[in-house]
Parts: structure tokens; C-alpha cells; sequence
């Protein structure tokens, strides 16, 4: 584990230095998995068996359950509330990952929560397909000499069947062509957000108009441009909260806002809590914000 400072919450590592890892889920035991933490890697959590408990992603609730795969990208905020799950935790760098081959956007769409949940619930084909994959891949781990090149292939081929069930998801609920249009915003947002962009910003960008981007946001996500920017900053603001020592005007200033003060009134407007607050109560205040956001 690593500590980055002694008013910061820690990193889990979870690589120890390794390109890959690969855990089981019912012995990984760490300090760190049931208060929030950040990861050095991305992580594929499979769930095979749970008698319930709660995973906390960037300060939303999301239910363990069987079949189910969590997605989450380096940097992330965590925090497992445990019963005793059965299931496992895959986990590589940024560079390994670029090392398989897999594009950029293919990654972001798999690692990315535009459609508003970091997991995929996998059907019973797909669920012994990942677990053969992933059976593979230890078998190559406990070689002498492991074969990198070799887990890179396994590694891509089980990101492309991810990859394949992103999409199938996808298309149940939006066109090919709105979803193209949804993910390039969600990216926009990612480059965008602590500029506080117009909707007009991202429209031009998209070559449509703003009342029809707002219309599909409506449509297929439930929310507007606007409060995309404002869960990506609220997002961003407890991580920085969490997770690093600056202080509140220097967050503030670190988002965009030329004033602490709207920066403290949007925080609680979103929250119910002053930013203060929020730090100095840990993570039962971290919970209590995610289940009760101000309206």
C-alpha cells in the first residue's frame, strides 16, 4: 500500500510493481478495502458468489452480485462493503493495457460510466467464457517465467468479449449513432469540465444543436449537459477532498472557479454538505452525501 501524505486517504496498490495481478476475491484482505481509497491500476472485479454488501464508486452505491463485472479506471474513488464474496480481482497498468493493443476508444468505453453504472451484468455464456479466460491467464502467472506477450493476447481477447456485452447493452437502449454521439460528449465533459463549457461548446463540436443534445442527454441518460459538467466536477471535488491536501480555495481554483465562495455554495447545493464538512467527516459523511444528494 502506498500513503501519499498525512492528510490524504492512501492508493491501494494493487500491483505491487507488476504489470498484471490477479486475486481471488473471497482471500484479498486489505486495511484499506472497506474505508475509500484510490487505485493505481485499473481493476475487474467478478463477482461470482455474495451474500450482499455494497460497492462505493466515486461515492455512488452499486450492489455486489453474482455475475456481476465492476469496471474502474485508476484514480477512481472505493470502498468495498464486504459479505463474503467469492469471485476475483483483475488488475494492470496503463502501460500494459496500451501494450495489448486495445483502442483508446474501445477502453473508454468499456472503463467509462456514460451510461451511468460502472459494471456489466454478464449473461451465463459470457460469465464461462471470462472465467475460462481469466483461468488462463493465472495458469501463465504461476510459470516460472511468465509469458507477457501471452497475457497481453488473453488480456485483449477478454476486453474485447467485455467490450462485445458493453455494446449489446448499449444498443438496448440507445442507436448506434446517438450512442457514438453520447460517448464523444462524455468525452468532451472528461477534457472539458473545468472550463465550465457551455451546452452551445459541446452542440458545435457535435454538429447539432444545442436543444437536440439536450434532448438526447434527456432521452437516453436522464440528465442535460449542464448536470454532466456538475457530477464530473462534484465527482472531482471529493477526490480532491479525499485525497489530496489542498485546500478548499485551492480546489476550487483547481476546478475552475474563479470564486471560492460559488465554489462552496455549488458543493453544498449538490451535496447538502459545505466542502469542509464533507472532509472532516470521513467516510460516513463520503455515504451519507452519495445516499442523500441535496435536490
Amino acid at each position: 500500500m502506498k500513503h501519499a501524505g498525512a492528510e490524504q486517504l492512501p492508493i491501494q496498490d494493487l500491483l505491487n510493481q507488476k504489470a498484471l495481478t490477479i486475486m481471488p476475491l473471497e482471500t484479498y484482505a486489505s486495511e484499506l478495502s472497506e474505508v475509500p481509497h484510490s487505485h493505481d491500476a485499473y481493476m475487474i472485479m467478478y463477482v461470482q458468489e455474495t451474500k450482499g454488501g455494497d460497492n462505493l464508486i466515486d461515492f455512488q452505491h452499486y450492489p455486489l452480485q453474482a455475475g456481476r463485472v465492476f469496471l474502474l479506471r485508476p484514480g477512481q474513488a472505493h470502498q468495498r462493503q464486504s459479505r463474503q464474496e467469492k469471485g476475483v480481482l483483475v488488475s494492470f497498468s496503463e502501460r500494459f493495457l496500451q501494450e495489448t493493443g486495445m483502442r483508446a476508444h474501445d477502453t473508454f468505453v468499456i472503463f467509462s460510466s456514460v451510461y451511468q453504472h460502472p459494471y456489466l451484468d454478464l449473461p451465463d455464456k459470457l460469465r464461462q467464457i471470462f472465467e475460462e479466460l481469466v483461468s488462463l491467464m493465472i495458469k501463465e502467472l504461476q510459470e516460472p517465467q511468465p509469458d507477457m506477450a501471452i497475457l497481453s493476447r488473453y488480456l485483449y481477447v477478454l476486453l474485447q468479449y467485455l467490450l462485445r456485452e458493453c455494446h449489446v447493452q448499449i444498443e438496448k437502449i440507445t442507436p448506434a449513432r446517438q450512442s457514438e454521439r453520447l460517448f464523444r460528449l462524455s468525452s468532451l465533459v472528461e477534457s472539458h469540465y473545468r472550463e465550465h463549457r457551455s451546452v452551445n461548446f459541446y452542440a458545435d463540436a457535435l454538429n447539432i444543436t444545442p436543444k437536440h443534445l439536450n434532448s438526447l442527454c434527456r432521452q437516453y441518460l436522464r440528465t442535460t449537459v449542464a448536470d454532466m459538467q456538475h457530477e464530473r466536477l462534484l465527482v472531482e471535488s471529493k477526490r480532491l477532498l479525499f485525497f489530496s491536501s489542498l485546500s478548499v480555495k485551492e480546489i476550487a481554483y483547481e476546478l475552475g472557479f474563479d470564486d471560492a465562495s460559488y465554489f462552496v455554495r455549488f458543493f453544498k447545493r449538490m451535496t447538502g454538505l459545505t466542502p469542509t464538512q464533507l472532509r472532516n467527516g470521513g467516510s460516513e459523511s463520503t455515504m451519507l452525501a452519495a445516499e442523500n444528494p441535496a435536490t
